[in-house]
């Protein structure tokens, strides 16, 4: 498919985006949301640090490929990698801590297509001869 990739980062930096701005706007709802619990008094800083800030910047960072496309290539990889990471953890507090719960195996789920998603796009472009 010709326009995956732009649908890929697209997809992605609205992800990310929606997840600061949600935390911003009305950060008690969202950790609720994922049963996060804002229990001691530096915690709302850390999570507005974690969900808020850092996660629209990495919407930000994931659209700037859509601009500067010679940064694409690199992009497909560092966005499977990062999903990966969340994979690892989520299987790893799965199995250690918490067990499997719908809400976990379907993050896990599209953490996995997006991984394989990216790749295949990483590899696409390096086949493509696209700078890295």
């Amino acid at each position: 498919m010709k326009n995956s990739g732009t649908i890929y980062l697209i997809l992605n930096a609205l992800i990310f985006a929606i997840i600061g701005v949600s935390a911003f706007a009305n950060p008690l709802a969202f950790s609720e949301t994922i049963d996060f619990a804002l229990t001691a008094p530096a915690a709302m800083p850390e999570f507005l640090a974690t969900f808020g800030g850092f996660m629209l910047m990495i919407g930000v960072a994931i659209a700037l490929p859509l601009v500067f496309r010679r940064y694409r290539t690199i992009a497909f990889l560092l966005i499977a990698m990062a999903y990966a990471g969340f994979g690892a953890g989520r299987i790893v507090g799965m199995l250690a801590h918490s067990g499997f719960d719908w809400r976990n195996g379907l993050f896990f789920a599209i953490e996995i297509l997006l991984i394989f998603w990216g790749v295949v796009l990483y590899l696409q472009e390096r086949k493509r001869g696209a700078p890295l």
